[in-house]
């Protein structure tokens, strides 16, 4: 996304280290592209500080891509006309977050810090060899559980702890990084990542950063916010700072320490708005670039001089008509601007740092077991730790996991916070089902895949098709695929994200089935015929435009999630169709001398306005079921003249249920009667799938995942997204019908992973007909006979 014009004035002042009194006007700065490294999916950066004179000027970036995704580190003055060196890349998995750590342990090693979207690992790389060699901390490795999207480090002035902040969906985890201790409190040259605090958030952070003791943090609502940064377990106060570039989606934070002042830059789409931290209600300035076609993510600044850029450095992960690439940007037009301010290029991370900070004793309780905070006064009988999460007991000397792990049947606590679970139960609690899958589609020649549907035969169920979805650009389209994942057609299209089935639409006297999709390049209702033979094919009025009304409704709407419906009332096909914004629109679709047509008939927004996707529609019951991704699962009334008056079917753990951020696809089985049936939801932070009961009351019904199937060679799903399912007879492999899922990495035997995205394809009768839920008799609400053509 594009940069703010407002960082140009926060950069200007900051890096001048000038008073906000010192001038009344915002300053407006433009910086041109001087370097860039090549194409790479860019999202997030960071810029090493190296101690002085030992070694290069480093920078690392996230790699994002699923064939090559982890990390790249650069020398950022190591190559020609100034562009930045590849000296290394690390395969640790899809990527978006990257950041750097200072002075951890007693010998004060930096630190790169990364985590994987494809593993939900952090992981740590000591900063070492005058090349920019990296040397990986293994035995630090730190499991974050759901889906994240920031990363920031702060030092504590009082313990010296280093922190890290994950944040996702509404929810933050707050860990230290520290050097590991032995049974007897000796310290090893060996870390270790601890959990010590995680709460929920108001909004899902696109960035964070820390300074001047606070943790700032902001995303799509435009809106910024801040909490103490402090050594406790407790959950602090969060506080809304308000729109500080106008409600504008904050893509960026970063802070700029002057020599009198201390500088919030924040990145919006085009720009970088620049505030002085204590006073966050005006922009004092705005940066600029002169190609204005650049779009910005993350980034980051250097604030040493150096002969190429003399007064500092902005690096970002950018993207023009090129692609992606990490690019920098000389800093020294922000000084020659009327303000004449001056640049710190003094500034060393390690200076905000008191080296003699040591964690506080507290020997009257054992010190808390070096797993808790010390009290006020640890003198008094009274006093108890502050313990980290896993730990109890008044010194923190026991050990607690959530639900005891399902325990004694299911598994056990072995470690704090750490299940050890008995198969084929898996999860943070044993709780979850682990069901293998039985094929994997083949490779859809495109790297993000989202939402499929299945498609029944009308003669032969064994001749159904499944129907995948490819939205990135290259391999945009429609794949066709049968019930082992072999590929048997497909049509481009127009980065279709979620794709439904209408049965059964009259057209010119021919009952037609069609693909219903929202096409993301083009803004449109995307629609093709399914033949007989399980084929798509172009029909007239394929492609339908957003009438000029929904403007009205939402400047710059943009399709995203869709679903269809076939009312039993009026016996007429509708398309949903949602933003990001969660603004839904309801159209009839019509045919007109065998063309297709729609007709917006109803819009509302849709539970809390949180960002949504997923939805299904149950046809009998007339009821719309749709996932907000940040907060839960909704039914709303499905007839165009009714009501939107939603009913909260279950919601996130954060706010007291049990799904799991991002509520991603949503899917429906269908059952005997009306109130038979299963709701199955994704949740994709957690690559688990919830199941729900159809009608209300909405009863919880269970939760799977799909490990490894090492007997086919089926890898793993990870970072899942959209999900279908029908519990109709398919043929004898499938009696109880199938579930198809998304997977966003595809995992090869050799560890590698394949840069097209791929679908898994599981028996619906192995998850709720297993061993061991049998007692449950779920397959009892499982029509096998259903028809989705009466």
């Amino acid at each position: 996304m594009r940069v703010s014009r407002l960082l140009s004035l926060f950069v200007v002042q900051a890096l001048l280290g000038v008073s906000l009194a010192t001038s009344s006007k915002k300053f407006e700065v433009t910086l041109s592209l001087d370097g860039q490294t090549s194409i790479v999916e860019s999202d997030s950066v960071a810029v090493y500080h190296p101690k002085k004179g030992k070694y290069p000027v480093l920078f690392v970036g996230n790699d994002g891509s699923a064939e090559t995704g982890g990390f790249r580190l650069w020398d950022l003055y190591g190559g020609k006309k100034s562009s930045p060196k590849e000296l290394a890349a690390f395969k640790t998995g899809r990527s978006k977050l990257v950041e750097i750590v200072y002075s951890v342990g007693d010998d004060e090693e930096d630190y790169v810090v990364t985590l994987s979207m494809q593993d939900g690992i952090i992981r740590l790389y000591e900063i070492e060899g005058k090349e920019g060699k990296l040397k990986y901390a293994k035995e630090a490795d730190k499991s974050v559980r759901g889906d994240f999207s920031a990363l920031c480090t702060w030092r504590s002035k009082e313990t010296g702890y280093q922190y890290i902040y994950v944040m996702g969906k509404r929810w933050v985890y707050g860990y230290i990084v520290r050097e590991k201790s032995d049974k007897r409190r000796r310290k090893s040259d060996k870390l270790e990542i601890v959990e010590t605090q995680e709460f929920a958030l108001p909004v899902e952070p696109n960035s964070c950063t820390v300074t001047d003791g606070k943790v700032f943090f902001g995303g799509a609502n435009g809106k910024l916010y801040s909490f103490p940064a402090a050594d406790s377990t407790a959950i602090p106060k969060i506080t809304d700072i308000g729109e500080p570039a106008g409600g504008d989606e904050i893509n960026g934070l970063k802070s700029y320490h002057g020599k009198d002042n201390t500088y919030l830059l924040v990145g919006i789409e085009d720009a970088i708005e620049v505030f002085d931290v204590k006073k966050l209600d005006k922009s004092i300035g705005t940066i600029k670039f002169a190609d204005e076609e650049l779009e910005l993510n993350g980034f980051a600044v250097y604030q040493r001089g150096s002969k190429a850029h003399p007064d500092g450095t902005l690096v970002y992960a950018g993207e023009n008509d090129s692609g992606a690439f990490f690019g920098t940007s000389s800093l020294t037009p922000l000084f020659k601007s009327p303000s004449k301010l001056k640049a710190n290029t003094k500034y060393d991370p390690r200076d905000c740092i008191n080296k003699h900070a040591k964690p506080k004793k507290c020997s009257g309780l054992s010190d808390c077991n070096g797993y808790g905070f010390c009290p006020k006064d640890s003198r008094s009988k009274k006093a108890t730790c502050d313990c980290f999460p896993g730990f109890a007991g008044s010194t923190c000397n026991k050990i607690t996991c959530p639900d005891n792990c399902s325990s004694p049947s299911q598994g056990t606590c072995t470690g704090p916070n750490t299940c050890t679970c008995k198969a084929p139960w898996t999860g943070e609690k044993c709780a979850t089902l682990a069901v293998p899958a039985h094929y994997e589609t083949e490779e859809s020649g495109g790297a993000d895949g989202d939402d499929p549907a299945i498609w029944i035969h009308p003669t032969d169920r064994t001749k159904s098709r499944i129907i995948t979805t490819v939205k990135s650009e290259v391999g945009s389209g429609l794949g066709v695929y049968d019930l082992t994942g072999k590929r048997t057609g497909g049509v481009t299209g127009g980065e279709p994200n979620n794709v439904d089935i209408l049965y059964g639409v009259n057209i010119g006297g021919r009952k037609v089935d069609l693909t219903v999709a929202a096409c993301r390049a083009d803004n449109t209702i995307c629609m093709y015929e399914i033949t007989p033979a399980g084929d798509l094919i172009e029909i007239a009025g394929g492609v339908q435009q957003l009438p000029k009304e929904v403007e009205d409704l939402e400047d710059g709407y943009d399709v995203y999630g869709s679903c269809v419906y076939h009312s039993p009332k009026t016996g007429a096909y509708h398309i949903f169709i949602n933003s990001k914004s969660s603004l839904y629109l309801q159209f009839e679709l019509t045919v007109q001398n065998g063309v297709l047509s729609t007709k917006l008939v109803r819009h509302f927004y849709a539970g809390n306005k949180g960002q949504v996707e997923g939805c299904v529609v149950d046809d009998p019951n007339s009821a719309l079921i749709l996932g907000e991704e940040p907060y839960g699962l909704w039914s709303y009334p499905a007839e165009p003249d009714a009501t939107a008056v939603g009913t909260l079917i279950d919601n996130t753990v954060i706010d007291g249920g049990k799904l799991h951020a991002d509520v991603e696809g949503v899917t429906l089985v269908y059952g005997k009667t009306k109130k038979d049936g299963y709701i199955i939801v994704s949740c994709q932070g957690y690559s688990e799938y919830n199941i729900y009961k159809r009608t209300a009351p909405y009863d919880y019904v269970m939760s799977f995942t799909i490990p490894n199937n090492n007997e086919k060679s089926v890898d793993r799903v990870t970072n899942t997204d959209g999900v279908t399912a029908v519990g109709a007879n398919l043929g004898k492999e499938w009696p109880y019908g199938m579930v198809v899922v998304h997977d966003d990495v595809n995992e090869a035997p050799d560890g590698s992973a394949r840069s097209s995205a791929t679908f898994k394809i599981l028996s619906l009768e192995d998850i709720l007909g297993n061993k061991a839920v049998e007692k449950l008799g779920l397959l009892g609400g499982v029509n096998p006979d259903w028809d989705p053509r009466k």
